[in-house]
């Protein structure tokens, strides 16, 4: 039987829980489903955030069609336009129906249609190599390396249901790794390399609203964000297959720019009942490189007069990137969809979040660790709201920032005074303190953050940071403070950072 996404129960959802029926329950729907009923939905329910985040562009390019909002030729316009959708509430049943039914995209929805695989290539199944399925679940061990969680290999290899084979699909597409991929050959050129996916080693942000509806309204970026000339068309509504020894097209507003921008081919081989995938192929979609663009989900910094996608880093906090979140600063600009937000109605501002989705990972093919959080209400202090807010958020992570430099500088310093450990400990500066303050330093710093934001406190923010850097002092050396040596090393990051906060903020003369 076909896999129709527009019917098949393919995407989990959050739906929200009738008066007294206790918590929010998941259910499995379709596209149309979906669409119809996000006004009743609160969120996605994938637990994958690499998928997650490949999801929310699906549908953010398709709420785009189905409002209309692809219509409009500059931001004032889609401003306008989109206040005039989230006033309705709701998706109209006959825009769902008319895209996702329109004679253009007949088969276009079969996740294993012969012709037309959704987001997939089959011409794969005559130019490339067969892979075992273990290569399309990013969470499986490759061939025979180590296993830790999962125990496949090479020669064990289980079906992958369908419905998850579909956020792998997803994962690759946005997240694949680069470097070696199976062997493709188009024409005269045989080559295995593939390029990491558009968004591999990153972190992004997207509007959360209180509902679904409010979610893919608010998160559909505006025009300007792409330059890419020529008709706008999603990997499911293209006519012709691409050449892939020709040069990748220019991104196009908004379904070039958001799911049009993939480096890897695939094309899964379901087994008879199409309930499961059991093979397939996964190699290059391009030789040639794609142009650059700003992703108007990412922080982008500047490096050496480069912009750049803020990297995702699963050892840093997501409040560490929060007041990039509300300005633009020299050598940063927030994501462009969040700027974009101060245009919303005030009712959807004011409860607005932000959901983060990041997998650390290098460029080539290590995964480390994938991580997802959700923010507060925070965008009712991005700047074109609350300027001083944005401006305390910063001086407030900045400050955080500066102790937390200091206090690692402090103890690596005293622990080097100590004269013991190993040499090589010492040559490689493989400080045993810095790891126990820092995951004392951290949460409490946050805390304080949050605290200060709250209460618009942003006066003298070294000082109060002074509090949680004394508390990752104890807990690094606490346990050693029986010793004099230490006692005396321990005073002495205790007397240097009292003295690096009162020249950051001198005592008021009220204090003197």
């Amino acid at each position: 039987m076909p896999f129709d996404l527009r019917v098949e129960p393919a995407i989990p959802v959050f739906a929200s829980a009738k008066a007294g029926s206790g918590p929010e329950t998941v259910e499995w729907v379709g596209l149309r489903e979906l669409l119809l009923n996000a006004h009743l939905y609160t969120d996605l329910a994938i637990t994958s955030p690499p998928a997650a985040a490949g999801m929310l562009r699906v549908l953010f390019t398709i709420a785009a069609r189905i409002t209309g909002l692809d219509k409009a030729t500059n931001r004032p316009e889609f401003e306008e336009r989109r206040l005039d959708v989230a006033e309705t509430g709701q998706f109209s049943v006959d825009a769902i129906d008319g895209y996702l039914y329109g004679e253009d995209l007949d088969g276009r929805w079969d996740l294993f249609d012969p012709v037309w695989p959704w987001l997939q290539d089959p011409r794969l199944a005559e130019q490339a190599e067969r892979k075992s399925v273990n290569v399309l679940d990013p969470a499986r061990p490759a061939d025979n390396t180590p296993i830790w969680w999962q125990h496949t290999s090479n020669t064990h290899a289980p079906d992958i249901a369908a419905q998850y084979a579909l956020q792998c699909l997803l994962a690759h597409h946005w997240y694949g790794s680069g470097g070696t991929g199976g062997t493709r050959t188009v024409g005269a050129v045989s080559d295995h390399h593939m390029s990491a996916g558009p968004l591999r080693g990153t972190v992004s942000f997207y509007p959360l609203g209180r509902s679904l509806f409010e979610t893919l309204v608010a998160g559909i970026p505006s025009p300007g964000t792409a330059h890419g000339a020529g008709d706008d068309l999603a990997p499911w509504e293209v006519r012709d297959r691409h050449d892939p020894l020709a040069q990748p097209p220019e991104a196009t507003w908004p379904g070039g720019l958001l799911t049009g921008q993939s480096r890897h081919a695939v094309l899964m081989v379901p087994t008879n009942d199409e309930a499961s995938v059991r093979g397939c192929y996964l190699t290059w979609s391009y030789k040639n490189r794609h142009l650059p663009i700003a992703d108007p989900y990412t922080i982008q910094d500047r490096t050496n007069d480069a912009w750049r996608a803020r990297p995702a880093r699963a050892a840093r906090a997501v409040w560490r990137d929060l007041d990039a979140l509300l300005a633009d600063r020299d050598g940063q600009r927030r994501p462009a969809v969040l700027a974009a937000t101060s245009t919303l109605p005030i009712d959807w501002q004011s409860a607005l979040r932000v959901r983060v989705h990041g997998w650390d990972q290098d460029r080539q093919s290590t995964d480390r660790l994938v991580f997802t959080a959700t923010t507060p209400e925070l965008l009712r202090w991005s700047y074109e709201n609350d300027p001083d807010a944005a401006d305390g958020a910063a001086e407030l992570h900045v400050a955080a920032e500066d102790v937390h430099d200091v206090l690692c500088t402090a103890l690596r310093r005293a622990y080097k005074n100590l004269g013991t450990g190993s040499s090589s400990a010492r040559k490689t500066d493989d400080i045993p303190w810095i790891a126990p303050a820092q995951t004392c330093y951290w949460p409490e710093a946050e805390a304080l953050f949050w605290k200060l934001l709250e209460q618009r406190r942003f006066e003298r923010t070294y000082r109060a940071f002074l509090g949680p850097a004394l508390q990752a002092v104890d807990a690094a050396t606490g346990h050693l403070g029986h010793h004099p040596s230490v006692a005396r090393e321990t005073a002495g990051v205790v007397t240097y950072l009292r003295r690096y906060v009162a020249k950051k903020n001198p005592p008021a003369k009220e204090d003197q």
